[in-house]
């Protein structure tokens, strides 16, 4: 079943892909997969139930890590690539199911 980002997740994933972009190389963060992730939840496509999880695995372990680093750490720039904490409880909803 595909499941849908919330307009929060999107929102988030537009933000972060915009700043990032008038960011200097150096002060970029992100993967290749948090990129893609955020273009998948900006545009709003729907992910598979394996992504949901791949997504709370990640937002369970990185977002301790940025709220430690601040709001203008590499670290919080990657958690919103993946559409922030209200992406985290969203998976954690669907996992419950």
């Amino acid at each position: 079943m595909p499941y849908k980002p919330t307009k929060q997740m999107q929102s988030v994933a537009r933000n972060v892909l915009k700043a990032r972009a008038e960011l200097p190389k150096s002060r970029r963060a992100g993967t290749a997969v948090g990129l893609a992730r955020a273009n998948q939840f900006a545009r709003g496509d729907t992910v598979s139930l394996d992504t949901v999880k791949r997504t709370y695995s990640y937002l369970s372990r990185a977002l301790p890590v940025a709220r430690r680093a601040g709001a203008d750490s590499k670290a919080a720039q990657a958690v919103k690539l993946w559409g922030g904490a209200s992406a985290l409880g969203w998976a954690k909803r669907i996992l419950k199911k």
